[in-house]
């Protein structure tokens, strides 16, 4: 909450009047159904990992629409809670493979939107134009290479990693440290095969591509003048920022801290890096509102009757 009244601060709130005073409701509409498609392809993605049936891509769809309102608007990343344990009821996978699964998500989420920063960074000659641009875009690029090849390394890292760690002679960190990453790269080995790992790369891309898109519309829905390479480049600080599990509602804050050193960082003035960040996230978090909370109701109330189900039997 500090951050978003320091950020407040800096900027006059009739700019952000404006923007919302001349939003264009069609080009948002437009952009909820971007939205809508891209989690179909989140729904299709998961069966793809899974290896299932592509049947099971529809029942998936609530799961996904509810993880992803979870997610964009409650705090602290809640979605993916919910995500798991539909995934364990309606894909009767193990806990521990449900875990798997979206772990796979967020780390293929996270080098896809690597991917695309770079591509547009250096396409556009951003990156050779900005000593920043260019670190981070060299810094994204190893980390997009060690991702791709997690399925086959993944063990090893996590070896290494571990040995780092034990230097602090936390014993229990070490022991969480060795659990939980030979879980994940247990995960990442049935990606080994070429059809399972060319599906998740490709769905990935399509996701990230049409999200950037949905954000490219809602910029220019409300006003801002903005080619979609600038769009990208100054987003990708926002995304990144509110994939951290903050405890605040809708990523408020860590999002427009992100964005708003993102668009700085391409040549915005900072009241309207600022006042735009605002703007689309609270687009983004009624758009997920709209489209997620009656799933993310539906799931909770399965959630509950499955405990009281449980709850009766045990007595």
């Amino acid at each position: 909450m500090a951050l978003v009244v320091f950020l407040l601060a800096q900027i006059s709130l009739q700019t952000l009047v404006d923007l919302f005073t001349h939003v264009n409701i069609l080009g948002v509409a437009l952009g909820a159904g971007v939205y809508m498609l891209t989690n179909v392809i989140r729904a299709w993605r998961v069966v793809q990992i899974c290896d299932r049936p592509l049947a099971d891509t529809w029942p998936l769809l609530t799961p996904t629409l509810a993880s992803s309102f979870g997610n964009n608007v409650l705090p602290a990343r809640a979605g993916e809670p919910i995500f798991v344990w539909a995934a364990h009821e309606r894909l009767g996978l193990s806990w521990g493979a449900s875990s798997a699964v979206m772990i796979i998500m967020r780390v293929f989420d996270t080098m896809m939107v690597a991917v695309i920063f770079v591509f547009a960074a250096v396409v556009t000659g951003a990156a050779a134009s900005s000593l920043i641009l260019w670190v981070i875009s060299v810094a994204l690029g190893g980390a997009v290479i060690v991702t791709a090849l997690l399925p086959w390394f993944g063990g090893y890292l996590v070896n290494l990693f571990v040995a780092a760690v034990r230097l602090t002679r936390r014993a229990k960190l070490v022991a969480f440290l060795e659990h939980e990453g030979a879980r994940a790269a247990d995960a990442f080995k049935q990606l080994r095969a070429p059809r399972i790992y060319a599906g998740v790369v490709l769905s990935s891309l399509a996701i990230w591509l049409m999200i950037f898109g949905w954000i490219f519309m809602l910029m220019r829905s409300i006003g801002i003048e903005v080619r979609l390479d600038q769009s990208i480049l100054g987003s990708t600080f926002g995304i990144l920022s509110k994939a951290v599990p903050f405890s605040s509602i809708g990523g408020w804050g860590a999002h427009e801290v992100g964005w708003t050193a993102g668009f700085m960082l391409i040549g915005f003035p900072s009241s309207l890096a600022i006042s735009s960040g605002f703007a689309v996230n609270t687009l983004i978090i009624l758009t997920s509102a709209v489209c997620g909370l009656p799933a993310w109701l539906s799931l909770s109330s399965d959630q509950a009757k499955g405990k009281r189900a449980r709850d009766g039997d045990s007595r």
